[in-house]
């Protein structure tokens, strides 16, 4: 019988994070872990299928404890509800993250950025090329693969919730 990979998952309760973890609860070959801030975000029945540490990527414990033991690490975290400050959350978070997984000996940290280039790019998508920047810059001691996708949009998803207001509302635009 292989080996079992151990994956933590970050931003799990959230619309991209659910959708991987869900994935991944399919395939034998994977022990995983969640960091939540909230371990009553996540429904019930996945409770008993995963194992889940309550923290963030601000709390050196639990995010040791997260991470131990972790050979590949998904970062599907933001800061964009925390105000005017994200920007400073991001790079922290990132920062706090990277040099976690490099003392817990993760080897592979995956990353999910957003496309774009940078003279035009948003606060927000700035903060995530940013975050995506800090997260690789130690590919000696880490690798990372960084993703960069455009808007996603899904049932339950920011951005399909705003498009169907939008609609709900002013029909005759569309």
């Amino acid at each position: 019988m292989a080996d079992t990979c151990k994956v933590l998952i970050t931003g799990a309760t959230g619309y991209i994070g659910r959708r991987l973890k869900d994935r991944l609860l399919k395939r034998p070959d994977l022990a995983l872990r969640l960091l939540v801030r909230n371990r009553h975000k996540v429904r019930p029945e996945v409770l008993t299928r995963v194992e889940v540490v309550e923290g963030d990527t601000f709390s050196p414990e639990p995010l040791a404890a997260a991470l131990s033991g972790i050979e590949v690490a998904f970062y599907l975290i933001h800061s964009m509800g925390s105000g005017q400050d994200f920007a400073e959350r991001d790079r922290q978070s990132a920062v706090n993250f990277r040099d976690a997984c490099i003392a817990a000996g993760v080897k592979r940290l995956v990353y999910l950025g957003g496309l774009g280039v940078k003279e035009s790019a948003s606060r927000h998508l700035l903060s995530r090329m940013e975050t995506g920047e800090l997260l690789s810059a130690r590919p000696e001691r880490l690798q990372t693969l960084w993703f960069r996708a455009g808007i996603i949009i899904g049932a339950g998803s920011a951005s399909f919730e705003i498009i169907y207001n939008l609609l709900q509302k002013l029909p005759l635009m569309v």
